[in-house]
């Protein structure tokens, strides 16, 4: 009987280690995911400002302006 509790606490440490390296390995992993969305907001905003900046250009330019028309 306490050989049958030793062995189960056993199993139940080794699955609670494995369980605290998959928590930590997806808090790193999330940590990533978080920097990277930072990033990519970052471009798609600096995208934005630059694409607006180029359409009020080509609005102002002319001869673009009479081929869009």
């Amino acid at each position: 009987m306490e050989e049958e509790r030793e062995s189960e606490l056993s199993i139940l440490r080794h699955s609670l280690g494995r369980l605290n390296s998959s928590q930590l390995a997806l808090k790193i992993e999330v940590k990533g995911l978080t920097s990277e969305n930072v990033k990519l907001r970052q471009r798609v905003h600096t995208l934005e400002n630059n694409l607006s900046i180029l359409i009020t250009k080509l609005s102002e330019n002319k001869k673009i302006k009479k081929l869009i028309e």
